[in-house]
C-alpha cells in the first residue's frame, strides 16, 4: 500500500525528532481519539532572535476526513524537508519549484511550524482496513445503527446549523455530532489553537484543486458589519433561512485571505503547472462547524483569542472515479505541488514577524 499506516505516519514525527530534537518537539495531544488512539502534534522551529512561543505560528492539519489518504503523508514529508534543508542545506525541490534552503531556514528563524498530519487515526485504520470510502471519524452513535461524526462540521462556528453540506442526522456522511466539539479529535485540534501561538491555519482536504477561506455559511460582503455571525438568529438543525444574507468580512481581512490564498496559488502551480482556484469556502458548497472558518472566527467572537487566518486547501482533481480522486495511485504529483503551496503560507505568515 502505499499510504502509511497510523504507526507509519507516527514512526515518522518519532524519527524526525529523535535526529534533529534542537529543531522538533514532539507534542503530544491531551485527548485520545474515540477508539483510544494517542494523537501527537510536531512543532518545528529554529533558533532565532525571538523565542519560539512568541513568533508567528502556522498550523497544519490533515487526515480529518479518513478517506483522504495522501495528505497526512503530504504533512510528515513536509516535515522531513523542512528538517532536512535546516540541517544540512538541501533544498527543497518540487517539480518546477526549488525551495532555497536558505529562504526555509529563514522561515524556521521567523515562524514556528505545528504539524498534525492525522486528526482522525481511527477513520484512516477503518479505510485502510475494512471501507476505503469512510468519511467521518468511529464514534458510535447512541441509538442508531450508524456510526461516525464529521469532524470538519463540529466545530464551534453555527454548529448544527444545517446549511448546504452540513446534516444533524448520524447516518449521513455530513453529520455534525451531539455538539460542539463533541469529538476528542477535534479537542485536540481547538486545544493547538487555544495554547500556542497559532497566526495561520490550513485544513488540508481533497479534492477539487482550491484554496479556500472564510466565510462557508454564507456569501461574503464588506459594506456591513452588523450582518455577522455573532448577532445571526440561528435554530439547530435548521438552515439559515435568512434570503439575501450575507456574512461580514473586513475589506483589509479580505484582501489579506486574497493575497495569501494568490500567492499558494501561484507556488502550486510552479510545480508543474495546475491552477487551483482561490475562493471563498461558499464557492463550493455551504457548510458550518469547519475548522478553517473556526480558527478565524475566534478572534471576531472573543477579542482577547488571536487573529487566526484559516484556509482549507483541497488537493487534486476531481474526477470521474472518487476512489482515485480521494486516495490516488499516483498521489506524489499532487503532494509536491501542495507542498509548495503549504511553504508559500508559511513564508507568508514568516512575513509578518516583527525583528527582536
Amino acid at each position: 500500500m502505499m499510504y502509511r499506516t497510523v504507526a507509519q505516519l507516527a514512526a515518522v514525527l518519532n524519527q524526525v525528532t529523535a535526529g534533529a530534537p534542537e529543531l522538533c518537539t514532539l507534542l503530544p495531544l491531551p485527548e485520545r481519539s474515540v477508539q483510544g488512539s494517542a494523537v501527537s502534534a510536531l512543532r518545528i522551529a529554529a533558533a532565532g532572535p525571538v523565542p519560539v512561543d512568541e513568533r508567528p505560528g502556522v498550523l497544519l492539519i490533515a487526515g480529518t476526513h479518513a478517506r483522504e489518504l495522501m495528505n497526512p503523508d503530504l504533512l510528515v514529508e513536509l516535515a522531513v524537508d523542512l528538517v532536512a534543508a535546516q540541517r544540512t542545506g538541501t533544498d527543497i525541490v518540487l517539480g518546477g519549484r526549488t525551495w532555497p534552503a536558505a529562504a526555509v531556514r529563514a522561515m524556521l528563524a521567523a515562524a514556528t511550524v505545528y504539524l498534525l498530519p492525522c486528526v482522525n487515526p481511527d477513520g484512516r485504520t477503518y479505510v485502510l482496513t475494512v471501507d476505503d470510502m469512510w468519511r467521518k471519524n468511529r464514534r458510535d452513535n447512541p441509538g442508531t445503527t450508524c456510526d461516525g461524526v464529521d469532524l470538519n462540521r463540529n466545530a464551534d462556528i453555527l454548529w448544527g446549523v444545517t446549511e448546504g453540506q452540513t446534516s444533524c442526522s448520524p447516518c449521513t456522511d455530513i453529520y455534525c455530532g451531539s455538539g460542539a466539539f463533541s469529538e476528542p479529535e477535534n479537542r485536540n485540534v481547538k486545544h493547538l489553537l487555544d495554547t500556542y501561538r497559532i497566526d495561520a491555519f490550513a485544513d488540508v482536504h481533497s479534492f477539487s484543486e482550491l484554496v479556500i477561506y472564510p466565510w462557508g455559511h454564507a456569501p461574503s460582503q464588506t459594506t456591513d458589519p452588523t450582518q455577522n455571525f455573532r448577532t445571526l438568529t440561528t435554530t439547530t438543525c435548521r438552515p439559515l433561512n435568512r434570503p439575501g444574507y450575507a456574512e461580514y468580512i473586513a475589506p483589509a481581512d479580505l484582501a489579506r485571505f486574497q493575497a495569501v490564498a494568490g500567492r499558494i496559488v501561484a507556488e502550486i502551480a510552479a510545480v508543474r503547472g495546475r491552477q487551483y482556484s482561490p475562493e471563498p469556502g461558499m464557492t463550493l458548497y455551504p457548510t458550518t462547524g469547519t475548522h478553517s472558518d473556526y480558527a478565524w472566527s475566534r478572534h471576531l467572537a472573543d477579542p482577547n483569542l488571536r487573529r487566526t487566518e484559516g484556509y482549507t486547501i483541497e488537493t487534486g482533481p476531481s474526477g470521474d472515479d472518487a476512489r482515485e480522486s480521494f486516495h490516488p495511485r499516483d498521489p506524489e504529483p499532487i503532494k509536491r505541488e501542495v507542498e509548495s503551496g503549504l511553504l508559500a503560507l508559511i513564508q507568508a505568515t514568516a512575513a509578518t514577524a516583527t525583528p527582536a
